[in-house]
């Protein structure tokens, strides 16, 4: 069996609506990609989502200020 990936923007109805179409032909069936936490760790890095910090000193400087 043959594996086709599809990328999308789900906030799109056009989007949704030939993926609809696509399923309902019967050829084909929808299988969820659980992603692992590299994949997510990878995506809060470009989305900008991390922190960085000289030493440890300044990580703790941080945290204490946050508590």
């Amino acid at each position: 069996m043959a594996t086709i990936t599809l990328e999308y923007d789900d906030r799109s109805s056009t989007a949704k609506k030939a993926l609809d179409f696509i399923l309902s032909l019967g050829f084909f069936h929808s299988v969820e990609k659980k992603q692992s936490e590299l994949d997510l760790a990878i995506r809060d890095v470009e989305a900008g989502r991390t922190n960085k910090y000289k030493n440890s000193k300044e990580l703790f400087k941080k945290l204490k200020r946050n508590v």
